[in-house]
C-alpha cells in the first residue's frame, strides 16, 4: 500500500513539474517582444529579399508558430553607438504571426525582457524608472568617494543595479544587468540611448556569463 501511494505521489509531482515546465515554454514564447526599434519585417519566406508581409513595431508581443525541422543559425550586422563596427546579432528564421497573418522573421530582434517604454514623442524612459517599473527597489546606497563627488547605487529585485558618479558638472553612468545575453545587451543599449546625445563613450562589456555592463558619461 505504501509503494502505492509513493508511486503516485511521484506521479503527481511528475505531471505537476510537467504542467508547470509547459506553462513556462508557453509564457516565454508568448512573451517574446521586438527590440528593433525600427520595427521586424515579417517575410514570407526565411530570406531577406522575399517579400516583406507586414512590420512588426517595436516592444509588440509576437506569436511564434511550430515548424518543422531547426532552421540554420545566422548573424546580421547590427549598428550600436557602443561599437565602431557593426555587431555580429545571432539568430534564426522563425515561423511567427502577426494580425492573423504568419510569415518569418529574424529572432535576433526578439527578447523576452519587457522592452522599455517610450512616451508619445518618442524619448525613451530612463534605466531607473524601467527597472523599478518591472522589478522594484532593493535597496538605496550614497557615498561620497572623493571631494567634490557623490555616488549614488540602486539595486533593483532582480539583481541589477545602477551606478551614477557626479563630479565637476559631469556623470558616469554605470549599468549592471544580470540574466541577459550579450546580444540582448546590444539590443538594450540601442534603445535606451536612442535619445540620450550627450552621452559619450558607450561601453557594453561581458563581465561573466549571463551579467553585462553597459556603461557612458556625460557633462552639461
Amino acid at each position: 500500500m505504501k509503494k502505492l501511494i509513493a508511486i503516485i505521489v511521484v506521479s503527481a509531482l511528475f505531471v505537476s513539474i510537467n504542467i508547470k515546465a509547459v506553462a513556462q515554454a508557453n509564457t516565454t514564447a508568448k512573451s517574446l517582444k521586438v527590440w528593433l526599434l525600427a520595427g521586424v519585417n515579417l517575410k514570407s519566406n526565411p530570406d531577406d529579399k522575399s517579400k516583406t508581409i507586414a512590420t512588426i513595431p517595436y516592444g509588440t508581443i509576437v506569436k511564434p508558430v511550430k515548424s518543422a525541422g531547426e532552421a540554420k543559425a545566422l548573424t546580421v550586422d547590427f549598428n550600436t553607438a557602443a561599437l565602431k563596427e557593426p555587431y555580429q546579432l545571432n539568430g534564426k528564421w522563425i515561423k511567427a504571426e502577426f494580425n492573423g497573418k504568419k510569415g518569418f522573421l529574424f529572432n535576433g530582434y526578439l527578447s523576452a525582457m519587457p522592452a522599455l517604454e517610450m512616451d508619445d514623442h518618442g524619448f525613451v524612459e530612463t534605466e531607473d524608472a524601467y527597472l523599478k517599473r518591472n522589478y522594484g527597489v532593493l535597496k538605496i546606497a550614497k557615498r561620497i568617494p572623493k571631494k567634490g563627488t557623490k555616488e549614488t547605487s540602486i539595486y533593483y529585485k532582480n539583481g541589477a543595479v545602477t551606478t551614477e558618479t557626479y563630479f565637476d558638472g559631469c556623470a558616469d553612468h554605470k549599468l549592471l544587468l544580470k540574466n541577459i545575453s550579450l546580444d540582448e545587451a546590444m539590443l538594450f543599449e540601442k534603445v535606451l540611448h536612442k535619445n540620450a546625445d550627450a552621452a559619450q563613450n558607450i561601453k557594453v562589456e561581458q563581465q561573466q556569463a549571463g551579467v553585462i555592463k553597459i556603461s557612458s558619461y556625460d557633462c552639461d
